[in-house]
Order: C-alpha cells, then structure tokens, then sequence
C-alpha cells in the first residue's frame, strides 16, 4: 500500500519550526552589548563662579568748581592725578577780583579818616560843651551823630574788604581733602560760571564695591553682611568687605538691587574702576559642586544622579539633594562624593545596574 506523499512536507515544515525556535532562545540569552554614556567626573568649582561681578568705587566722591565767573587760566592737575588736601587745583582770570579788592582797600583807608576825623571833633566839641558852654548841645549832639556814622562806615568798609578778599580766594580752586581726580569737564580758557563742575575728586582712603544683585537674592542680605571681594585681573588679591547699602527698589529692567559693599583696608591694586567679583562669605569658604540639568533625574519630589562603577563600568542611582540659584546654576550639596563619575545625558533610559562603556580616559 502506498501512503500519501504529503506527509513529507509535513516533517520539512516541523523541522524548520524546531530550527526557528531554538534560533530564538539563543538571542534571548545574549547579554545586552554596554550602553554608551556621557559622563563628566564631580569636581569643585572655584567659588567666583557664584560671585557678583561689579567694580571699585569711591564712597564719597566730590564736584569741584569755582564759586565766582571767570576764564579758566591754569589747571595743575589731571584725570588719574592723586593729590593733597589744599593744594592748588586751577585758578581763574582774577583781575577783576583783584580790582575789586584795591577799591575795598582805598574805601577802607578813607573810612579810617572819616572816623579818626569824626572822633576827633567829637572830643573836641565835648570839652568845649563842659568848659564853658561855648558849644550848644545841638552841636554836640551832631558830633556824636556823625562819629557814630563814621564808625559804622568803618566797620562797613572793613567788611566790604573781607568780602572781596574772600572771593578773590575763589579765583584759585583747592582740593578739600587728599584723593584721586577721576573727571575732568572744563580745560584752560573755558569761561565756566559759579558753582559749574569742572572736576571731580574722589577719596581713596574709603572704597567699595558695587554690585548689581539678582532681587531674589537680596532679601537674604543686610547691612553688615561679610563678603569675600576678588581682583579680577589678579584672582589671588582679595580684600574682606561688608554691606554697607542695598537699594530699596529694584532697576525695571534688569530686576537688580545695586548693593554697596564697604572694604576693609584695602591694597593699592583695588583701584577705582577695577572689576571685581563680590562672593558672600559664606560660599567664598566652602568648595561648590555644579552638576548639569542633564544630569538631574526627578521621581516623587525627590532628585536622584546616575554613577558609574570605573571597576564594574555599571551604573548605580544615588540620592541627591541640590540648590538652584538666582542665576540657575544647579549647586550639589549632598549624596555624591568629589571624583564620582557621574552620567549627564539619558538619565531617563538607565536602569540599576546597566552596563556602560566609558571613554578611554575614564576606563579603569
């Protein structure tokens, strides 16, 4: 008896079916190849990174002018120049007030005359009126009237020559206290009128930093407040300060308090207009850890990293717990140590114990 011939192609299909299905246990049980990371090593950051930039300032700084209308014939002095107090700065045209004070003289020599003149005919009337009653009292009573008069115009006259000596001292401009020049606004042969500014003087024995503070940042400032100040151009020279002003209202546009942080004896390269770093005490002595937003994994109000094992090259998820400032920097303060290798891209895709592959650098 011949049997059917489709059971052949009956065992075929069965035996491509077995070859199928152990094909696929074999993928299964493959390990997943290491997963490429980005990966930065956790290191402390100098602590300028959290400063406020901001440059030297005088705290008391002075308009200089003359206080009479002249031409501008001197100037001894320039932008940048330090000088003494009362020393001669510039002068104007003083001849008019010097005329002024010749004519104050002469009055004041004629008054002199009139009162010794004056005086004289009242002792003169006066004997007269006791010895022997030659000289009416009308007369008499003139003589005192007019040495009376007499001294009033000597007194007059002595201040009329005071007053024009006074401003002929206004001709010559003087330094009222030892500082820098740090503005020149007339030049020689400018007619300026009084009290127009024609420089500016400012002490260098009190200075301080000023800095534009981000308003979130101020309510936790006061006056008092300790700041670390910084050089910019010399980040080793440092000068302690405290706040000595905060601006109550904040600039419409850049939302910033100007705060004014007085120096505590500072060295000669803190020059007025030199830019500087201001950093709260606080932070100036201890390291800060940045750590990217990348980095950041967020689950159930808590925020977690990603490390990675160099010896097992796995990764593991830690705990953290982070600061975020006004400028939106992201500061680590806990849950992972200085030197961890930390992944700071695809954070949201790891699982725990994931392998990884590391650039050659970081390879144990």
């Amino acid at each position: 008896m011949v049997r059917p011939l489709h059971f052949v192609p009956l065992l075929a299909a069965l035996a491509f079916l077995s070859a199928c299905s152990g094909s696929g246990n074999d993928e299964a049980g493959a390990p997943e190849p290491p997963r490429p990371v980005l990966t930065s090593v956790v290191a402390p950051t100098d602590p300028q990174v959290l400063g406020y930039s901001g440059t030297i300032a005088p705290r008391y700084e002075s308009a200089l002018g003359f206080r009479s209308l002249g031409r501008i014939v001197s100037r001894e002095v320039d932008v940048g120049d330090r000088v003494e107090a009362d020393q001669q700065l510039a002068a104007i045209d003083a001849e008019t007030l010097g005329a002024d004070v010749r004519s104050a003289k002469a009055q004041l020599a004629n008054a002199e005359i009139q009162d010794r003149t004056a005086k004289a005919s009242l002792q003169r009337a006066q004997a007269l009126f006791n010895d022997n009653k030659t000289v009416s009292q009308s007369d008499l009573d003139s003589a005192r009237q007019s040495a009376s008069a007499a001294s009033a115009e000597l007194v007059s006259a002595k201040a009329q020559l005071a007053k024009a000596e006074n401003a002929l001292s206004y001709a010559v401009l003087t330094a009222p206290f030892a500082g820098v020049i740090t503005e020149r606004d007339a030049n020689v042969g400018q007619v300026v009128a009084a009290g127009e500014t024609v420089m500016k003087l400012a002490r260098t024995d009190q200075l301080e930093a000023v800095v534009d503070i981000p308003a979130a940042e101020v309510s936790g400032l006061s006056a008092g407040s300790p700041f670390e100040i910084v050089l910019q151009i010399a980040p080793a020279l440092k000068v302690a300060g405290k706040v000595r002003e905060i601006a109550p209202q904040a600039d419409a546009l850049t939302r910033t308090n100007r705060v004014r942080i007085l120096l505590d004896d500072p060295s000669e390269a803190f020059r007025i207009g030199a830019l500087i770093t201001a950093i709260p005490a606080e932070r100036a002595k201890q390291p800060v850890v940045l750590v990217p937003q990348s980095a950041l994994l967020e689950e159930n109000g808590k925020t977690f990293v990603w490390t990675v094992d160099p010896e097992t090259k796995t990764v593991h998820r830690q705990l953290v717990e982070i600061h975020r400032d006004a400028g939106g920097r992201i500061i680590l303060e806990s849950g992972v140590e200085t030197g961890s290798i930390l992944v700071t891209a695809g954070v949201h895709s790891l699982k725990e114990g994931q392998a990884v592959s590391l650039p050659e650098g970081l390879s144990s």
